[in-house]
């Protein structure tokens, strides 16, 4: 909403409560959550009850009764409750772009009664810090409504910049950039109403280095460390080269001894025949010569 859209908004809200002296509530939930909007009144015989939306980032609605059938313009999600001495507005699943001033008219014979409730739908922020390229801190706080406030320690109102982004959703980011690059520590500082206490996001000078002097030294760093990796897969493959060799090598000595187990037992039987047969010749040179003897049967 423009600052302009803002101050007709808070005026027409002033108007409502002083001239017609409006009782207004105040009513606070969370997206999501079920919102319910109660006008209790004590008018009888009343002819017709009418809520009347002045949101803040939409246009303005109206939804009314005459009985119990409803007619007006807005969204489908609201629902309007008729009982006797009380009417109740219903919003399933409330939205932030529900935001708004709701009033409750109700007519009759003898006169208006109005009720007005200021609904709040908080959403809580997701808060972030980085370096940008050109070595700003960055704090972000994202989708949340209200509009989170984001400060910075140590405090340079100069050299911070803020903006705001509203969401489709109703919600808003804000942004703050820190611009200086020759402190040591900078903390973001975040402020919401969903915050039980505010979220600090502390950046040092290690992050702080990210600007493009640094980035330099980051590359070079870099580089250095591949080189170092290059020759470390180097030596790595002439070592592996030599385990290879040696591995290749080792069958054939380990072939060896599995031939000379082969070629021994065949060497051994055959010297065992040899002098089997060398046995046999001398036993027969032996009996011819007992034969020969001519006294043996003297």
């Amino acid at each position: 909403m423009k600052p302009q859209d803002k101050t007709r908004f808070t005026l027409q809200l002033f108007l409502l409560v002083c001239v017609n002296e409006v009782k207004t509530d105040f009513l606070r939930v969370h997206v999501g959550d079920e919102a319910v909007l109660h006008c209790i009144h004590s008018i009888k015989n009343f002819t017709m009850i009418t809520w009347k939306v002045h949101f803040l980032n939409q246009p303005y609605c109206y939804l009314s009764t005459i009985g119990h059938d409803p007619k007006g313009n807005c969204s489908s999600r609201m629902h309007l409750d008729v009982d006797k001495n009380q009417t109740s507005l219903r919003i399933p699943n409330s939205m932030a772009i529900d935001d708004g001033n709701y009033t409750c008219d109700i007519a009759n014979g003898s006169g208006n009664f109005f009720h007005s409730i200021v609904l709040q739908v908080l959403a809580e922020p997701f808060v972030t810090i980085n370096v940008d390229e050109n070595g700003h801190q960055e704090c972000h706080a994202i989708g949340g409504n209200p509009a989170a406030n984001i400060s910075w320690t140590p405090e340079s109102e100069d050299k911070v910049e803020t903006w705001n982004k509203i969401e489709i959703n109703g919600t808003t980011t804000v942004f703050s950039s820190y611009n200086t690059s020759n402190i040591t520590e900078v903390t973001c500082i975040v402020s919401h109403p969903t915050f039980p206490n505010p979220i600090q996001r502390r950046l040092s000078r290690l992050v702080l280095g990210a600007g493009p002097n640094h980035l330099i030294l980051s590359v070079s760093l870099i580089l250095v460390f591949v080189l170092f990796l290059g020759i470390l897969l180097f030596w790595q493959r002439s070592y592996i080269r030599t385990c290879l060799s040696v591995n290749t090598n080792s069958p054939t000595m380990q072939e060896n001894p599995v031939m000379f187990e082969e070629v021994e037992p065949y060497a051994s039987f055959t010297e065992k025949v040899n002098t089997i047969y060398s046995t046999a010749g001398d036993f027969t040179e032996y009996k011819g010569t007992q034969q020969t003897r001519p006294d043996i049967h003297q």
